[in-house]
């Protein structure tokens, strides 16, 4: 602390590798086999749940004031801080999957196929424009035949964490007014809290759909975070 101001800054640079999605967070050790089952570094890559950079900063400001406390003006103009959190971190490292009836080695689920010619699969523009296309469907198809049989697939081609979803900023804030009471006890306060949630109402959207077999491909269909949420609460300290 030091003129009334304290805070804390954290970084954290994370990477976690499997060889099957959500393997490392999942129920049960994951989501089910995806991919081709013989070939384990084909499905090796980074897990879905990982978001590479988070940067977190906590803060309490004790506003300059009165010494007296206990004087009327002391009451009034004293006693009042400020503290917060707030949250940046990217998005995570998602993979594009299918489903595969037709798989001939028998996978259900498998990566999809890239189109030929396919440079970018993130559509461009800000997020809010996207919330329909977060991906370049164009840059995805069916999966390959193989045999002589039309329906029979082989493997998708495209890799594990190929995408990054949307990253995340958010602030929570509390204005606090303490009043000395000194009742029963020298030390005794009334503490009133007025708390906000995502306090700037910024938009916290999460992942998109990622199986190319569904109809909600590519679309962003709901927040990861609420708007802006306030509530008040009072506490009394002896």
């Amino acid at each position: 602390m030091s003129h009334g101001l304290q805070f804390q800054l954290s970084y954290t640079f994370s990477k976690d590798l499997a060889t099957d999605l959500a393997s490392t967070t999942g129920a049960n050790g994951g989501n089910g086999l995806v991919g081709d089952q013989t070939n384990f570094l084909r499905r090796y890559g980074p897990d879905n749940f990982n978001r590479p950079h988070r940067f977190v900063a906590s803060y309490l400001y004790q506003l300059p004031g009165p010494q007296n406390l206990s004087s009327a003006w002391g009451r009034l103009a004293g006693g009042w801080a400020v503290s917060g959190v707030s949250i940046f971190q990217s998005g995570h490292q998602l993979s594009i999957t299918t489903s595969s009836p037709f798989n001939a080695f028998g996978m259900a689920q498998d990566f999809a196929q890239l189109a030929a010619g396919c440079t970018q699969t993130v559509t461009a523009g800000s997020l809010e424009q996207n919330l329909n296309n977060y991906f370049n469907k164009s840059c995805f198809t069916s999966l390959p035949k193989i045999g002589p049989d039309p329906f029979t697939t082989g493997f998708g081609n495209s890799s594990v964490g190929m995408v990054r979803g949307p990253g995340q900023i958010n602030t929570d804030l509390a204005i606090i007014k303490k009043i000395a009471v000194r009742w029963p006890v020298e030390a005794a306060n009334v503490e009133f809290r007025t708390e906000f949630f995502n306090v700037f109402n910024h938009p916290q959207f999460a992942d998109p759909d990622t199986s190319f077999s569904s109809a909600t491909f590519g679309k962003i269909q709901t927040t990861a975070i609420n708007p802006r949420v306030m509530q008040f609460a009072l506490k009394y300290s002896f």
